[in-house]
């Protein structure tokens, strides 16, 4: 596809997202992993061809596409959780990170995204879990910036849309709190959100850095222990 010419990173992470989709529920049916590639792969169609497409669409009808692919393979839309019941840190870093996705001149909001609102988003006890994990705020984003390049042109949309992974990290996050018998979603949960996605520039980022989840989620109940009411 790069070699297409489709270098757009929201139609590749969404091609990558369709193509795994469909090779899963391929499988679930009895066919092989090789041979459930190459039919999915067919289905895709010809990467020329698609990128004449993505030349034609912006970010309204790239969405819509989202939407028919859900519709065509029976894979529901992954939802944004509601906001009630993130505590205010959580909702800084929903706030920042399509900031931080403006930065990179990205129209989409990914994983990176958020992990970069993360580090911004006030809360001490997520600094200190970091800390304890040997990770400082100014090498998850240089190490970000080594995997993701900035796009040639200012994003001009409006609105900037989560990617499917971003979702799902944040849904894992609402889980998260709800293991951890929280009643509010804080930053910590969205850290333990972006780790369980496994698949995400976020997840790359944090296990290059050295940070594993079972490891993360016991320094952070260690802290909610000690300090149940700090955020």
């Amino acid at each position: 596809m790069l070699g297409a010419g489709i270098q757009a990173p929201v139609p590749l992470e969404e091609l990558e997202c369709h193509l795994r989709e469909d090779i899963e529920r391929q499988v679930r049916t009895g066919i092989e992993e090789e041979r459930a590639f190459e039919l999915a792969v067919q289905q895709i169609g010809q990467a020329v061809e698609l990128n004449q497409e993505f030349m034609k669409t912006g970010n309204a009808k790239w969405m819509m596409l989202r939407k028919l692919k859900g519709f065509l393979l029976g894979v529901p839309e992954v939802p944004l959780p509601a906001l009630d019941n993130f505590e205010p840190a959580a909702r800084q870093t929903l706030k920042l990170a399509p900031e931080e996705a403006r930065q990179f001149n990205h129209d989409f909001v990914g994983t990176e995204h958020l992990l970069l609102g993360l580090t911004r988003s006030g809360s001490k006890t997520l600094l200190k879990i970091m800390q304890q994990l040997g990770v400082e705020s100014e090498a998850v984003r240089l190490e970000i910036e080594r995997f993701v390049s900035v796009g040639a042109v200012a994003a001009s949309a409006t609105e900037v849309p989560f990617t499917p992974r971003a979702r799902q990290a944040l849904q894992l996050a609402v889980e998260e709190a709800r293991k951890l018998n929280q009643r509010h979603v804080k930053a910590e949960h969205i850290f333990l959100g972006l780790l369980r996605e496994g698949s995400g520039v976020a997840a790359v980022v944090l296990k290059a850095l050295g940070v594993q989840l079972e490891r993360a989620r016991a320094e952070i109940l260690r802290e909610m222990s000690t300090h149940p009411e700090t955020d």
